[in-house]
Parts: C-alpha cells; structure tokens; sequence
C-alpha cells in the first residue's frame, strides 16, 4: 500500500527506460516490508542539479545516479553536501542519500559491487590478485579504488584513450597503472581477472557479437566479469565461458552493487538471500519482455 509515509527512491540518468533497477529495489523493498518504492526518473544533463535539489524538497530518499550524471553528481553533492573518500577521489557518484537533517551525502557502490560479486564467484578475496580492467570511464575508476583498497597486487587500465587512463591511474596511485598499448596480450595473460567496465557488447547477441577484447587471450585460468547485463550472455562472457574460465555476468554486479545502495537508504540489514531476490527478479522480468 502506497500512503503519504511512502519513501520514494528512484534511478536518475539518460536513458533509463532500459533500467533493470526499479525490478530489483522494489522485489526487496516488498519482501522486507519496507514502506519504500523505487522510480526511474529521466533527467536530462542540464538538468541534474534540480533533481539533486528535488531530494531535499520532496523528501526523496536516495537516487542511483546512472550514466552519464555520475560525475556531475559527485561535483554537485560534494558543493552543496557531503561526499565520502571514494567519490573525493574517483570524481564518480551512483548513490545520494537523503539525510535526516535534509542534506545530501553521495558515495560509489560499483567498486564494492563490482568485488563482492568476483569474490562470490571466486570463493575466495581479491586480496594479492593482478587485475585488468577495461575502461576508465566512473566504473572502472571505482572499480580501480577499491581493488587498491582491497589489496589486489597490481591493477592495469587498459582503454582506447590513453590520456584518460593515465589521469585514472593517477587519482587513485599505488597499484593501479596504464597498460602499454603494445603489451596488451602480455597484461592479459598474466592477470587473474578482467573487468570489462566499456558499453562494448550492450545489446550485441549471436556469433557476430562485439567484444572489448581479442577472445583468444581467455584462458581458463582467468576469472571474467562484464558490467554489462544486456544481454546477460554478452560475447565476453560466452568466450570466457567457452574458454572455461570463471564468468562474473553484469547482473551479478548490479545486484551486489544495489544491496549495498538500499543499506545506505535504509540503515537495514541485508543478506545474501536479498541479492538473490533481486537476481531472481531481474531475471523473471527479462523473460517476460522476451
């Protein structure tokens, strides 16, 4: 039952209408009986810091900030309220919250997300692992920061543009590093996961799909995640799979990423059968559309 007490949280960006979250947040927020609905709101570019000021007048309680606001966010947040040590760094905002004395805090839970999820298939910590991550757009950057915190041994980015690779490398420091553009078969070899955070391979399906990298370099020893969740079995993945590596969809990611955007929301406690009720969801809903 929606009342006047109902909190609102939505999904701001440009597009949306493709957004899985409003599935996943709302299938927990029922389960729990929490007194919360989730929206996908569309905000346009110029209009990002009327949204940001919408929190506070509309009592909004939280926002997941998508692509391509996440760095504005993070300036405008860190202006009019507070940002933690994640978003001083990466420039990247994906979560505002609401606070009781009506001001605005944002962080960046694609990191955490990111390696909760490679840990859940790992079976075991990121900790002393060589990473490749290809990207360096707000995901790869927070992806960058917390495999650094986290303890990996070595992070490479690997990206089109070598400036922005270099200026990622070089807000985060300590482990993370530019892959040289003509040793990129050697940085893959030798790591022990890849990230695909680049749109390369979103809505591609069949033998002609697009991949961020040559499939040949997959080996079973590699551990694959790609943030991209549409289509699920995007071309990465299937070659990792083929290859017998370990394969990290970007569902999981989502999820493991959201839970952690609802803590915040609502100081609740989650659990592994909340991330698996937002996967569940996710998954009945695309089929439904199919």
């Amino acid at each position: 039952m929606i009342s006047s007490n109902t909190r609102l949280a939505a999904i701001i960006g440009s597009p949306v209408a493709q957004s899985l979250s409003p599935v996943i947040h709302n299938a927990v927020f029922e389960a729990k009986n929490l007194d919360w609905l989730y929206v996908a709101f569309l905000v346009n570019s110029s209009r990002v810091r009327d949204a940001l000021s919408a929190m506070s007048a509309l009592g909004i309680g939280g926002f997941s900030v998508t692509m391509p606001h996440k760095n504005e966010v993070a300036k405008i947040v860190g202006e009019i309220g507070e940002v933690d040590e994640i978003v001083k760094i990466t420039k990247s905002a994906n979560t505002v919250v609401l606070r009781a004395d009506n001001s605005l805090w944002a962080t960046n839970t694609d990191g955490d997300g990111c390696c909760n999820a490679l840990e859940e298939a790992m079976q075991s910590t990121v900790k002393g692992e060589r990473v490749v991550i290809l990207g360096a757009g707000g995901t790869a950057s927070a992806v960058a920061y917390v495999l650094a915190q986290r303890g990996a041994s070595e992070v490479v980015i690997i990206n089109r543009s070598v400036d922005r690779a270099q200026d990622l490398a070089k807000q985060i420091g300590g482990v993370v590093r530019v892959a040289n553009s003509t040793n990129i078969a050697r940085e893959i070899s030798s790591a022990k996961i890849i990230i695909n955070t680049t749109p390369v391979g979103f809505g591609d399906i069949g033998e002609n799909a697009k991949t961020p990298i040559d499939i040949s370099l997959i080996r079973s020893s590699h551990v694959v995640l790609d943030a991209v969740y549409n289509p699920l079995q995007t071309g990465l993945i299937v070659a990792a799979t083929n290859a017998g590596a370990v394969v990290v969809d970007g569902l999981s990611m989502l999820v493991h990423q959201a839970v952690l955007q609802q803590q915040h929301w609502t100081s609740e406690r989650y659990e592994s059968t909340d991330i698996a009720l937002m996967r569940d969801g996710a998954l009945s809903h695309l089929a439904s559309i199919r």
